[in-house]
């Protein structure tokens, strides 16, 4: 083999240039050429080179003793190096507490690389006295310390944790995410509020990290005690569901509020328009992207001949101030769409909006005539805005939408 090669991928092996060992690839071959004589060193062995470079050009032990205890990038490595040989002695070891946790092929947390445990084994490394002649001698240091100290059992990681090990919390977190998905899937078309699985799911996850956290860093409530790994999933188990259940029935509730927004927008009303909603004025804004509104506007899927879907995209543009059309919606009737939003999504009664807003008693003459008002307006906003959605469509002249995959066109 070639001196350039070998030297070439101990470099791509072991980043001598990044953590400082060599200033230069070429230049380390330049000195091997010049060290360790010319004539010879193109016909050496592969072992002969590299004890040759690593012990009269790269000086690889003096670097070590002088650099270990300040070179950052070399302890940057040497985390990432520890990491890798763990997932080796994975291979070759399976963990009892990682089949108690039931992981699966993508975590690990018995052979998971903890901050704490690599300090401590970076603190003996700094405190010995051993000359490593080159990095596969340091390797094999870190190596030997590993097996002293993994895998790792519930009491060892359930310390890690106490300790705020930054490494085995992010295990954890990433454990719970797929345990608490396992436990909100049970739950599934359950409780008819699949509309917000995603966000039940995030929550149950985010929730029983924090829980945990509470119990076992901050010592706050019951604090559990495990001891085995069938315990702590066991525990993590019983708290997604109770988190899981709480937030199906705070959603399904949610759900059939907005059930009721679409119920009563869907619907025409025979009453008269409240005074002056008729002569409201709305113009469209000029945009300086006229393709903006259109595609919007495509993305609602609206058919104008639908009531029911002219009511969903509303519901949908009213829950969310930050889309586009939004404005344009709203304009002009913002308290009456907040009083539509109050009754409807929040479940507020008329008396509780009009006190939170006006200032005269409830047995004012005044307050009662107010709330009569509110009952008024909110069973005629919704037909307002419906037929301010279908006037901006039309605005745009023949307009086609998509819907679902065909394209249609109203005037």
């Amino acid at each position: 083999m070639d001196v350039r090669e070998i030297l070439q991928k101990e470099e791509e092996k072991h980043q001598l240039v990044r953590l400082g060992v060599i200033t230069r690839l070429q230049d380390a071959i330049d000195l091997l050429n010049e060290g360790c004589g010319q004539s010879g060193v193109n016909v050496w062995d592969k072992n002969s080179v590299l004890r040759c470079f690593y012990g009269k050009v790269a000086k690889y032990a003096s670097f070590i003793t002088r650099e270990k205890k300040t070179n950052k990038a070399l302890k940057r490595a040497l985390f990432r190096k520890s990491s890798d040989l763990l997932q080796v002695l994975r291979q070759s070891e399976p963990a009892l507490l990682d089949k108690e946790l039931k992981t699966d092929s993508q975590v690990t947390v018995a052979f998971y690389i903890s901050d704490v445990i690599f300090e401590s084994i970076y603190d003996s490394f700094c405190r010995s006295t051993q000359t490593f002649e080159n990095p596969d001698e340091t390797n094999s240091f870190f190596l030997q310390e590993l097996k002293k100290r993994y895998p790792l059992y519930v009491q060892e990681y359930i310390e890690m944790l106490e300790q705020s090990d930054t490494s085995l919390w992010d295990v954890t977190c990433r454990y719970l995410q797929r345990l608490s998905y396992y436990v909100v899937g049970q739950y599934s078309g359950t409780y008819g509020t699949n509309g917000y699985l995603d966000i039940i799911c995030d929550e149950t996850w985010s929730k029983a990290y924090e829980v945990l956290q509470k119990r076992i860093v901050e010592k706050e409530g019951n604090v559990p005690s495990f001891n085995t790994g069938k315990d702590f999933r066991n525990y993590m188990i019983k708290t997604c569901r109770f988190l899981a259940e709480n937030l199906f029935k705070k959603y399904a509730k949610k759900e059939a509020s907005l059930d009721e927004l679409l119920f009563g927008l869907e619907n025409d009303d025979d009453g008269e328009a409240a005074e002056g909603e008729d002569s409201l004025p709305f113009e469209m804004e000029a945009s300086s992207e006229p393709e903006s509104l259109e595609n919007n506007l495509k993305e609602l899927d609206i058919d104008t001949g639908n009531p029911y879907e002219v009511a969903y995209a509303v519901s949908i543009i009213l829950l969310n101030k930050e889309h586009t059309l939004h404005k344009a919606l709203v304009h002009g009737i913002e308290d009456k769409v907040e009083l539509l939003i109050n009754k409807a999504v929040r479940d507020m009664s008329y008396n509780d909006i009009i006190a939170a807003s006006y200032e005269s008693p409830p047995n004012d003459d005044a307050f009662r005539r107010a709330v009569t008002k509110a009952r008024k307006d909110y069973e005629r906003i919704r037909k307002v805005l419906v037929g301010r959605l279908i006037e901006i469509i039309e605005k745009k002249g023949k307009h086609c939408v998509t819907f679902g995959n065909q394209d249609r066109c109203y005037k």
